[in-house]
């Protein structure tokens, strides 16, 4: 690709998102992480079909809820945003999440994001527990359209040390 279509196609991810820490007198320990993460069309061109993937690590240590078709959301979360669904990829990648900890998601109504608009998927939220090998949880995102195959990681990640 050379440089000025690299100019012209061009796309940043982030996450925005607090954390719920558990009561002291709870037994089992889990932390909440509501949050948005928040693409952005930086370049030039209308940018098409876009994926997210939000890949937990170690993948046991907590689930992903939301805005996700066929997903049960947390009794915590109120949505009065009218904020759009998100669907998984395909039914494969939906039974792979157990052991790769990636959540590969699709906008349910967007098939495209014109230059400087931002699509949501918007009040996620995971639910961590500390991993049986290690001391932290982390929360990787990744936006792909069909221009941008190889993908753009999130300028930021979540990290919770246990």
């Amino acid at each position: 690709m050379t440089d000025d279509v690299q100019q012209q196609l061009q796309s940043q991810a982030f996450f925005n998102y607090s954390v719920v820490l558990p009561e002291m007198e709870e037994a089992e320990k889990e932390v909440l992480i509501i949050g948005n993460f928040i693409i952005e069309n930086i370049g030039q061109e209308t940018l098409q079909t876009p994926v997210i993937c939000i890949r937990l690590k170690p993948a046991e240590s907590g689930k992903l809820g939301g805005k996700i078709e066929g997903t049960s959301r947390n009794e915590m979360i109120v949505d009065a945003s009218n904020s759009m669904e998100w669907q998984h990829l395909n039914a494969e990648r939906k039974e792979k999440v157990k052991q790769s900890g990636e959540y590969w998601l699709k906008p349910i109504e967007c098939d495209e994001l014109a230059p400087g608009e931002k699509l949501f998927f918007s009040n996620f939220d995971f639910t961590l527990k500390k991993p049986a090998e290690k001391n932290s949880a982390i929360i990787e995102g990744f936006v792909y359209f069909n221009e941008l195959r190889q993908g753009v990681e999130a300028l930021n990640k979540v990290i919770i040390n246990f």
